[in-house]
């Protein structure tokens, strides 16, 4: 029998690729996400080490003050602009979530698909070795019956041939 060969092995490579491809957008956004979250970390903590070492002095003037609460407004302006990219890049991710499963479904179908085949093409050849299993011994069988009917047909045309011996045989 001929070896196995799945007629779709090429869109099962092409769609366990773009299941990869898939999944590497998705571990971009992750990375992004990450990212910004540590952004928005660095200026929150930016902002609580200024309001620490202003308002840590013994005195303070007013003007540093004015200076402090824009730096605060700003601060908290940047963060509010983080928070949206967050949340902008945390829908992304849900979106290529769902890419990443709806491209794993359609390479575990096709893969599934493959395994069926495999399966039925075993079967085949398992069926198609026992026939000729069975036509083998049938053959060789047939052979041996022959051969035996053969040899009792020659013993019995050389018993018929040959003359009887014994005190009788001489009238």
């Amino acid at each position: 029998m001929k070896r196995f060969q799945f007629p779709l092995d090429r869109v099962l490579r092409w769609r366990a690729g773009q299941a990869a491809l898939e999944e590497l957008k998705l571990e971009q956004l992750c990375d992004s996400l990450a990212r910004l979250n540590q952004e928005k970390r660095e200026v929150e903590s930016q902002r609580s080490v200024s309001e620490r070492d202003l308002l840590g002095q013994a005195w303070i003037q007013a003007a540093a003050l004015q200076s402090l609460d824009r730096y605060r407004r700003h601060a908290r302006d940047k963060i509010r602009d983080f928070e949206q990219q967050e949340k902008h890049a945390a829908a992304q991710m849900e979106e290529q979530r769902q890419r990443v499963i709806q491209a794993r479904k359609n390479a575990e179908l096709l893969e599934r698909l493959k395994q069926k085949a495999l399966e039925e093409w075993q079967a085949a050849c398992d069926r198609e070795q026992e026939t000729l299993a069975t036509e083998l011994f049938l053959a060789r069988r047939g052979r041996e019956h022959r051969k035996t009917e053969f040899r009792i047909q020659k013993s019995e045309s050389r018993s018929l041939r040959s003359p009887v011996s014994g005190p009788h045989s001489e009238f």
